[in-house]
């Protein structure tokens, strides 16, 4: 086929796509992931880029072609970008916590985020260790597993168990904290009430690692930023996909000013 029909062909597909039919894809590349990882005996390093293990090779293998194929445009952490001006773009992390995997510790997930010109249309989170999935549309809420969830009201950083991502260089008063190592499980269990709050203490998140999480965040009730306070910018990743941010979660306005004053 050629080029421009292909390209012509992309667009008024992804046009076509109802949000109904983009759940269904995210959720059957959940699953496929999870049936190719299960075939998979080596969970050792790959030869790309540095942090790079062959089961996040195996994942995007199994992911980017269902998602162009349906249309869509791709942001991936292990390839290039694919399509960045057509109508729905997927921001996809095929495995975050991928060092988790490695060692058989059964934290790490897939990440999608579909975006669109005006910001993020829909989310899907998987636990590829346990099946557990995380889900959201802009406008219809959060959902683990089907049901609906909300986030944490606590509102005091004394009452408050928060995850971490990366380390603080002091104690800034939480209750209890844990570190995971899946920014996406982690942003997940701050929208599901879990945790009460996020903070990352690292150099910075990369759009794949936070998109898919903020806006389950965000329909779960949570407020999502960076450690500045800025909103998360879903409808700038076509363009800057390479900053990495600092993000800050909680349930409840008055915990989140408290963490931001933490950063």
């Amino acid at each position: 086929m050629p080029a421009l029909i292909l390209c012509v062909y992309f667009r008024v597909y992804a046009c076509l796509m109802s949000i109904d039919s983009l759940h269904i894809l995210l959720s059957d590349i959940g699953k496929a992931i999870e049936s190719g990882l299960g075939d998979l005996n080596d969970w050792g390093k790959a030869d790309g880029h540095p942090g790079q293990y062959k089961h996040d090779v195996v994942a995007d293998s199994i992911a980017i072609p269902m998602l162009e194929s349906a249309g869509l445009g791709v942001i991936s952490e292990e390839s290039e970008p694919i399509g960045l001006d057509r109508t729905f773009v997927a921001v996809i992390d095929p495995i975050d916590g991928s060092t988790n995997a490695a060692l058989g510790l059964p934290w790490y997930a897939l990440s999608i985020c579909i975006i669109n010109h005006e910001g993020a249309v829909l989310s899907y989170v998987r636990n590829l260790a346990t099946g557990a999935t995380y889900s959201a549309e802009r406008g219809s809420g959060s959902e683990k597993n089907g049901a609906p969830i909300s986030a944490s009201l606590i509102e005091g950083v004394d009452d408050a168990i928060i995850v971490l991502n990366g380390f603080p260089s002091n104690h800034f008063g939480w209750k209890q904290y844990r570190t995971m190592g899946s920014a996406a499980l982690d942003l997940c269990c701050v929208a599901d009430g879990t945790f009460d709050g996020f903070v990352d203490f690292s150099p910075g998140l990369a759009v794949w690692d936070y998109a898919g999480a903020a806006l389950i965040c965000e329909e779960a009730n949570a407020k999502v930023t960076t450690s500045s306070g800025e909103e998360i910018g879903f409808s700038s990743f076509r363009s800057d996909f390479v900053s990495r941010k600092k993000i800050v979660a909680s349930g409840s306005i008055a915990l989140h000013g408290e963490l931001l004053d933490a950063c």
